[in-house]
């Protein structure tokens, strides 16, 4: 079913002040559209965030060497709402990435509690449900293949981006939910409840109707510290004290990469699973599977797809501040311990004390989780006809359409081109473009003074190396003072374009043209003989003539001079033999 996009609300922003417009944000973004440009009051260039297209994977907030992408949480109202003493119940439950980020996990616990928190759960018995509820619908709805979900940018993407892929999305609700519907269905809690997270795009899975409004607050443990910090909170002063409820399995190494195929292997050994992370390799995979599955290679039982290298412990809304060795050493030494309590082997098989008890006490159906078909009109830049913005942009060479530098962001001269289409950046993103324009005309669009002159120095260059035909003719608009003082200097201008317009049209991509000064013209032909040159003069002088863009049918003319490379020249040898022949074309003017 085809879902209208739900209005999102702004979680990642940018600091305007803070913005050089570096584009590394675009660099990283795995969409197309959520970094847009544009010019500030001050006419500098920033990137600011579109929430239509941000699926939260944070990639941004990463790269930012000047901080100037930040998010938004639900940590200040949590404790604002906290300190009203609401008549309803407040309740906590932790990430399993919170015991490798907050060494005083327990004490950090009875500061909550003191503030007037009435329990905390542990997040890992959600992953305990959440793996037991995907293997039983996968018995039961004979999916032979599925990628997994606990990861909330990875559902943003599929829904917005690859709805093809939400029928092999696992159809079970990330631990977190697991967890908050197995709270209020089977231990009947009331109140609000507060996800103490590692991820930013939690709120948004927190707050989609397909999740059932189950958790009001996502607090993520970046802001949390700020806040403990800010407010000199001293977790000594406060006791130690333990998760509420049941205690998990092994439901905490969902954390990691991987992790979640270790909970499955505890029981399916065997099961082909593929393990992908990170914002570079996730969501390139996750096209690649598809793309197999259409054709129907062959594609893994289970994909275990997270948007964080390193997993949730370095997930959008941590500091990234732990050892990844100190990770592994606290979770395996916490699985140890688990297996060692809870995972018997028995006659029939593997015993894994949580999955027996779900199957006794729950029903997977109960954890069941729907899909929205939101997918983007734009997000993801398709192929369309780009003739136009290469135009403006000056490139008029397939050479100059595939420079394909990372100036821009975007790595490609077509994607940065399908960008200023839809007008989400703005031309100067462009180094060539800006190159371009200190060598530019911008009444004509032709090379400049500058950019002539460099062109000129080139051509002799490879001339000196090895001879070849080199051409140049200067050229000007006859009476060109009698044109501006007759009609004015805006009819000037257009006379002035039409001969531009002229050269264009009577000259190659390889040709170098220009305006040289007031109503003067350089065009530098490379390959190009006497007679050669003289031709295209002469179609160009032909053009202008017919042009009939004086008011009352008047025309002008122009007159033209050629000169051919010699050895020796300079630069200023050969301009003044082409000067000279002008200056002797000036001398017949249409009777030439």
């Amino acid at each position: 079913m085809q879902e209208s996009g739900r209005r999102m609300k702004k979680r990642i922003f940018t600091h305007e002040e803070k913005c050089t417009g570096c584009n590394k944000c675009i660099s990283v973004c795995p969409v197309d559209c959520a970094n847009q440009v544009y010019r500030a009051f001050d006419g500098r260039r920033k990137v600011m965030v579109d929430s239509e297209y941000c699926i939260s994977c944070g990639a941004c907030i990463t790269v930012c060497d000047h901080q100037a992408r930040d998010y938004l949480d639900d940590t200040d109202r949590f404790f604002q709402d906290l300190a009203l003493a609401p008549k309803e119940p407040v309740t906590v439950v932790a990430a399993p990435a919170a015991q490798v980020h907050f060494p005083e996990l327990g004490r950090l616990f009875g500061w909550l509690k003191f503030l007037g928190v009435r329990s905390i759960y542990d997040v890992s018995v959600g992953a305990d449900i959440a793996t037991w509820a995907y293997l039983r619908a996968r018995e039961e709805l004979s999916m032979p293949s599925a990628v997994a979900q606990p990861c909330s940018s990875i559902v943003n993407y599929c829904e917005r981006y690859l709805p093809e892929l939400l029928p092999s999305l696992v159809p079970i609700q990330s631990p977190l939910m697991c967890l908050a519907f197995y709270l209020r269905r089977y231990g009947n809690l009331r109140g609000r409840i507060a996800f103490l997270s590692p991820c930013i795009a939690k709120a948004e899975e927190i707050e989609d109707p397909h999740t059932g409004h189950l958790v009001q607050y996502n607090v993520t443990f970046s802001k949390l510290k700020k806040k403990m910090e800010a407010e000199g909170v001293d977790l000594s002063l406060y006791p130690s004290l333990d998760f509420d409820g049941m205690p998990a399995g092994i439901g905490h190494v969902y954390s990691r990469p991987g992790g979640l195929g270790e909970t499955v292997r505890v029981t399916e050994k065997g099961l082909w699973i593929r393990q992908v992370e990170a914002v570079d390799r996730a969501y390139p995979y996750l096209r690649e599977y598809l793309e197999r599955k259409h054709c129907g290679a062959m594609v893994p039982a289970l994909v275990d797809v997270l948007n964080c290298e390193g997993g949730c412990n370095f997930g959008t809304g941590t500091d990234r501040d732990v050892s990844v060795d100190d990770i592994d050493r606290m979770t395996d030494e916490k699985k140890r311990k688990k297996e060692e309590e809870q995972v018997k082997s028995t006659d029939t098989g593997i015993d894994y004390a949580p999955q027996t008890y779900f199957d006794k006490h729950l029903h997977w159906r109960d954890f069941e989780r729907r899909y929205a078909d939101r997918k983007l009109k734009e997000g993801l830049f398709a192929d369309e006809d780009l003739e136009v913005v290469y135009k403006f942009m000056h490139k008029k060479t397939p050479e100059s359409r595939n420079i394909n530098c990372h100036a821009c962001g975007y790595g490609s001269c077509k994607r940065f081109a399908q960008a200023l289409k839809l007008g989400m950046n703005v031309p100067e993103s462009c180094i060539d473009y800006e190159r371009s324009q200190l060598k530019m005309d911008m009444l004509t669009t032709l090379l400049n003074h500058g950019g002539l002159g460099e062109a000129m120095e080139l051509f002799l260059r490879w001339y000196r190396t090895e001879p070849y035909d080199l051409a140049l003719i200067m050229m000007d608009v006859d009476d060109f003072k009698t044109v501006n003082d007759r009609f004015g200097h805006d009819v000037g201008d257009i006379a002035l374009q039409t001969v531009a317009e002229a050269i264009l049209n009577h000259t190659r991509p390889t040709d170098a043209s220009g305006r040289w000064g007031g109503d003067e013209f350089m065009i530098i032909l490379p390959h190009t003989s006497e007679e050669q040159a003289k031709s295209v003069a002469i179609r160009i002088q032909k053009a202008v003539l017919s042009s009939h863009v004086l008011p009352d049918g008047e025309v002008f003319s122009s007159s033209a001079g050629v000169a051919m490379a010699k050895d020796g020249d300079s630069a200023v040898d050969f301009f003044q033999r082409a000067d000279r022949a002008l200056y002797e074309a000036k001398k017949y003017k249409r009777k030439r």
